[in-house]
């Protein structure tokens, strides 16, 4: 037997007489409330840490939301640039391109306005416009070291025609699709 039982069985009349004072629980009561009272606190360091990394992360949606532009917002920015370079290096046919250029810049417009009801065909209309810039930067840029500018030029301005063209035929195709919706709700209408 250790010496803690045989203390115990020695004093047991003591242990089972006495009652604990009502003090004794009051310390007990207020150990008890301290400890669990007590907040885990987040340091002002961590608060502004996750402060700066949610603004980041913000910050970084943002950039890559408008680091992401349609094609055709390039290819109209890039218009106004490639009419100017056109007119020294081809004075003659600078006008006519310009005017081409208007007009494409117009139309790509009318077909913004038009991409918020059908977003999959205008991505697929502004892919088959960039093709075309692109093939038209590339002429532009044969322009300069090229002996043959004639050529070059023209095949220039019949770019320019064709993106117009293909331009016209989109702004048709979505105006049809308006109005076979259009027939269709009427004829909906009518039945009801």
């Amino acid at each position: 037997m250790s010496r803690l039982e045989k203390f115990i069985n020695n004093n047991r009349s003591e242990f089972d007489d006495m009652v604990p004072s009502e003090q004794l629980w009051q310390h007990v009561e207020a150990a008890i409330t301290k400890k669990t009272g007590k907040r885990f606190h987040i340091g002002p360091f961590i608060k502004w840490s996750a402060a700066a990394a949610i603004l980041v992360m913000i910050t970084a949606a943002v950039f890559f939301a408008i680091a992401k532009k349609n094609p055709t917002e390039t290819a109209i920015s890039k218009k106004d640039t490639v009419v100017t370079d056109l007119a020294a290096l081809a004075p003659e046919e600078a006008q006519e391109m310009n005017q081409f250029a208007k007009m494409i810049v117009v139309k790509q417009e009318e077909l913004k306005v038009l991409a918020k009801e059908q977003p999959l065909l205008y991505q697929k209309f502004a892919k088959d416009i960039t093709q075309l810039d692109s093939s038209y930067n590339t002429l532009k840029n044969k322009l300069s070291v090229t002996p043959n500018r004639d050529m070059l030029i023209e095949a220039m301005i019949q770019n320019l025609e064709l993106q117009l063209n293909i331009l016209n035929q989109q702004l048709n195709i979505i105006h049809q699709i308006k109005q076979t919706k259009k027939y269709s709700h009427e004829k909906n209408q009518s039945f009801t």
